[in-house]
């Protein structure tokens, strides 16, 4: 298979959705090791038009070492994968491939930050006479117009661009620019290089189940141990995405466009309109507000479920979101001083202080629940039949990172509630007991907001075991 089987095929590109894991002693931390993944693909001849059709360029001759990372580079595109990766040419003439491996999940090494990484170490090995040469490759903004700058936004794909330097001549940069054009990918050519040329790289064949990246080195997100003794870990990966799909429902907010309708809940919040009658009405319902916070670092909004329900919570590790400006966390640490849990802090951009410098606090925690099934088999996997009122809680396989939690637990209550103006969203309000405790009713019970459409069965009742998936959420207590 080439590169042009997938020639103008959608594009694949999407948001880094990569979760991290979370801290504290329930469960141990998994190590993930996630490095750029193989492609084998050839291409046919691209298109490219050329005035000097057998002209022989010099920076051909040279680049040419590198035409398989090139190709490579392509086909990760082409499969939806836009990380950086680089080759360089040892004093023997071999030619092997670096990438920086992600060691956590939480954490994304930020593009610029990677690229000039990745020239530092080169530069050094290259003063060094350990290599002859190397190239960097990347997308930017690149569009035949020497502007090599690194892409970050939808609007700056350009091309792929190549950074290189070889032994005894000075720095250069050269690109592949490319259309994006309703989700389709095609390729322009490098402009310096002939027709011919350009289709000697796109020809060129990748060896199936060859290892290009024989060199790795790993990227952990930063972290430190506070005076309070609270490890401050940071995240750059996270997103409100699945929060609010709880909230509207997957299929519903997959079909309809919501972001433009928090857009505008948001930007009425920032502006005093008298036009805008009782705007309160448009964020706070009976059951649930989408609480905005606006702030020099940080605009957004996001759903809090009202609960009464406090327990004594201790904070031992806070994983922060670099892309939100350190304002938004997940909170981990024990509870009533027995069982562990992480939450969504929803408070966080106000009372960051108070969270960094005092541990011990009582928290109002409740939950946004993204399925919800009945709960029909007792029996565990080695056979062992469970009671009746056994319940459970443990982090989640799909979304161990967000302070999610597969759960079995009993419904001690519920109540029908209502969202949106119009009242169109559909929901409930469920007491889910997630711990069965002899001597304390409501150990761990919590409200928490199932919308009608991420049930998988019609109609609730007191006292049934239900089973599935929630994010857990808190505020410090008034």
């Amino acid at each position: 298979m080439g590169i042009f089987d997938f020639f103008k095929k959608k594009d694949n590109r999407q948001g880094n959705v990569n979760t991290p894991v979370q801290q504290y002693e329930m469960p141990e931390e998994k190590e993930v090791e996630t490095v750029v993944e193989e492609v084998v693909e050839t291409v046919p001849e691209i298109p490219v038009q050329s005035t000097q059709e057998n002209k022989v360029s010099e920076a051909y001759e040279k680049l040419k070492i590198y035409n398989e990372y090139i190709v490579h580079s392509i086909a990760l595109q082409l499969r939806g994968e836009y990380t950086p990766i680089s080759a360089f040419e040892k004093e023997n003439g071999e030619v092997e491939g670096f990438v920086y491996m992600v060691t956590e999940d939480a954490y994304a090494l930020p593009i610029y930050e990677g690229i000039r990484k990745m020239e530092e170490k080169f530069e050094n090995e290259l003063q060094e006479g350990k290599i002859k040469s190397y190239v960097i490759l990347y997308h930017s903004q690149f569009d035949n117009n020497g502007n090599h700058n690194p892409a970050t936004r939808e609007e700056e794909f350009k091309a792929i661009s190549l950074a290189y330097h070889f032994k005894g001549e000075d720095k250069a940069q050269t690109g592949i620019p490319y259309n994006l054009e309703n989700g389709n990918i095609s390729y322009k050519g490098f402009a310096e290089f002939s027709h011919d040329e350009n289709n000697e790289i796109m020809n060129t064949q990748l060896v199936d189940g060859k290892n290009y990246f024989q060199n790795t080195e790993g990227i952990k997100a930063p972290e430190m141990t506070n005076e309070a003794g609270i490890i401050i870990r940071k995240s750059n990966v996270h997103n409100l995405v699945n929060t609010w799909s709880g909230i509207f429902g997957h299929e519903n907010f997959q079909s309809k466009d919501y972001s433009n309708y928090l857009q505008t809940l948001l930007l009425q919040s920032t502006v005093n309109d008298p036009s805008i009658e009782n705007p309160t009405s448009k964020t706070d319902f009976k059951d649930v507000k989408f609480k905005t916070v606006l702030t020099e670092e940080l605009s957004t909004i996001y759903p809090e479920v009202k609960t009464d329900y406090t327990l004594d919570f201790e904070t031992r590790s806070i994983r922060e979101w670099e892309n939100a400006g350190d304002l938004e966390a997940i909170v981990a640490g024990p509870a009533r001083e027995t069982f562990g849990v992480w939450y969504f802090a929803t408070d966080y951009a106000e009372n960051k202080n108070t969270y960094l410098t005092q541990p011990h606090l009582k928290i109002n925690l409740s939950g946004i629940v993204f399925i919800l099934d009945v709960q029909q088999n007792f029996d565990l996997a080695d056979g062992t039949k469970m009671s009746e009122d056994f319940t459970t809680y443990a982090p989640s396989n799909d979304l161990p990172n967000y302070a999610c939690f597969d759960f079995i637990a009993t419904v001690v209550d519920f109540k029908e509630t209502e969202l949106l103006e119009d009242g169109s969203l559909k929901g409930y309000i469920l007491k889910l007991k997630l711990i069965t405790h002899e001597e304390m009713e409501d150990f761990f019970t919590i409200d928490a907001f199932v919308n009608k459409e991420n049930m998988r069965f019609e109609t609730l009742t007191k006292g049934m075991k239900v089973t599935g998936a929630l994010q857990l959420q808190g505020k410090i207590a008034e």
